[in-house]
């Protein structure tokens, strides 16, 4: 398993990974992290192979190039399973031996959405001109990610039409942080040093990361403000519980690895490759449910 642990998500997978290794010694299981850098990537992937490994499970480290990578192991007639990074469903189409497994982002951007508009109603100070709409800033992830596009369609939309909780929704601010902590800071920091900033009322961010960096550059301006997350890794959660982070959407990162790598294992040696998998498989993709987050 290659992956890329420059995040607080990653890194929870990296650990579940870990520790499916440690409850099943039968299972042999190479793991390393590629750091963002695709071709440190491939050369790890390739030593994996010529170590022996079946079958590889794999998080893009540059989405960009699913379509190179997808022909690359087909080509060689190796089986990948690839996780949280989609390489692009018309490649995944065209290998018999490439599936993906994610959590359901339509699914997270619908939750991230509800968890606004019921603290909105639950906060009336947040709306700081009464004028009864959401003023928002949004970090988004990787363009044309799919991930990233669901994730803002749904959380907005959701916010917008939601029966009997909708509420009139404007963006103040809109800019990729490409799911990156670091990225994050820097745009906010932008957007404090612009005039209109005083206008927002709520940051939404496709991942804990950058809201976590988000929280970060408020805090050293002294600015308290909404910040909404999705994935309630550890970090996430601790924040959510410290009230720094308003609320997260569990991304559930430990059914996603060990579905991967069960899979993994089914096609290295040969069987169906869902067996004893309870997930459903639509064209060649397996969404594992994220879950709604109630901190008592």
């Amino acid at each position: 398993m290659s992956a890329i642990a420059t995040n607080a998500f990653f890194n929870d997978m990296y650990e579940s990974a870990k520790g499916v290794m440690q409850q099943q010694p039968s299972l042999t299981l190479l793991l390393e992290q590629a750091d963002n850098d695709q071709n440190k990537q491939y050369q790890q992937l390739d030593d994996m192979l010529q170590q022996g490994a079946k079958a590889l499970v794999v998080n893009l480290a540059d989405v960009s190039q699913g379509q190179a990578f997808v022909e690359k192991y087909c080509k060689k007639g190796v089986p990948v399973v690839y996780l949280n990074r989609n390489p692009g469903d018309k490649y995944l189409a065209s290998c018999d031996t490439a599936y993906f497994v994610d959590g359901d982002a339509n699914q997270a951007g619908v939750l991230q959405g509800l968890q606004v508009l019921e603290k909105w109603k639950a906060n009336p100070d947040w709306d700081k001109n009464k004028d009864g709409a959401i003023s928002y800033a949004l970090l988004e992830g990787i363009p044309n990610h799919a991930g990233t596009m669901a994730r803002t369609k749904w959380s907005i939309s959701t916010m917008q039409n939601y029966p009997s909780l909708g509420i009139p929704v404007r963006q103040v601010f809109s800019d990729t942080a490409m799911f990156q902590q670091d990225k994050a800071s820097e745009v906010v920091e932008n957007w404090i040093s612009q005039p209109n900033f005083g206008d927002v009322e709520v940051i939404l961010a496709n991942n804990d990361n950058m809201a976590i960096g988000a929280i970060d550059t408020l805090k050293k301006h002294n600015i308290k403000l909404p910040v909404f997350g999705i994935d309630g890794g550890k970090v996430g959660l601790e924040l959510v519980k410290s009230g720094d982070m308003s609320s997260t959407v569990f991304n559930d990162y430990d059914n996603q690895v060990k579905t991967a790598l069960r899979m993994a294992a089914n096609l290295a040696t040969n069987q169906p490759v869902m067996n004893g998998i309870n997930y459903r498989m639509e064209y060649k993709i397996v969404n594992v449910p994220y879950q709604n987050i109630t901190l008592k």
